[in-house]
């Protein structure tokens, strides 16, 4: 019975182990940015909120890539084709792609980066129809007065 148990989870697991790593090596990625836009900005880094942080995004990322492979293997079946895993792989990626680039345009704004960070800014104004170069008090009352 343990061996059956071992063999089932492992023909679940495998399929999605290099999706999981990642959704891991970006996150990881962005944390060591992280460390290092604080230290440019003398801003104090504290090991234990940064690690119950990083293991929670992890967990809920490992989560996330578990239930959409649930789902597939449910409606497709073992041999199916994994478009709802990837998805999910690829938007939990692009997110923290797009947090060390505005980490990396923090760091360094003439970097080649800049014209990304433009397009992306400008993206999300349309999407948002918000203006993102004022601060959060002036789109805040925007918002407030666009609801009244």
């Amino acid at each position: 019975m343990l061996v059956s148990l071992g063999a089932a989870l492992t023909a679940y697991f495998t399929p999605i182990l290099g999706l999981i790593l990642t959704c891991f090596t970006t996150t990881i990625v962005d944390m060591l940015y992280g460390f290092k836009l604080a230290h440019k900005q003398h801003k104090k880094i504290t090991s234990d909120k940064n690690r119950k942080g990083t293991l929670a995004k992890m967990r809920d990322e490992f989560i996330i890539v578990c239930l959409a492979r649930l789902v597939e293997y449910t409606v497709i079946g073992t041999s199916g084709v994994f478009i709802l895993t990837g998805g999910v792989t690829v938007i939990i990626a692009l997110t923290e792609i797009w947090s060390i680039l505005e980490t990396l345009n923090t760091l360094n704004p003439n970097g080649p980066w800049r014209s990304l960070s433009k397009f992306l800014k400008k993206k999300g104004e349309d999407y948002t129809g918000i203006d993102l170069d004022t601060n959060d008090n002036n789109s805040c009352n925007d918002l407030e007065k666009d609801n009244n």
